[in-house]
């Protein structure tokens, strides 16, 4: 309980974000996950896609955050210009 109150002092986010994930999810963050930016990006990310304890442990593992965004696609020279994004 002292390193989850440590984690997440403020009671906006426990009550409005960290609620929405169960306690399991959030003890697996607080050991696998250091860095208090990338916690929340994986909370933000287990609400918006369901990810059970499981799968979050895989996406913590496999570094999902560390890679997002920097995928490298053709879309600009494949797709039509009003597809391509």
């Amino acid at each position: 309980m002292r390193s989850f109150a440590e984690a997440w002092p403020d009671p906006v986010f426990v009550q409005e974000v960290l609620a929405q994930i169960t306690w399991y999810h959030a003890i697996t963050l607080l050991d696998k996950v250091k860095e208090p930016a990338q916690r929340e990006r994986y909370i933000r990310k287990t609400i918006k896609n369901g990810w059970s304890r499981n799968i979050l442990v895989h996406q913590i593992e496999s570094g999902t955050i560390e890679r997002e965004g920097r995928t490298v696609t053709n879309f600009s020279s494949a797709l039509p210009a009003r597809l391509a994004c």
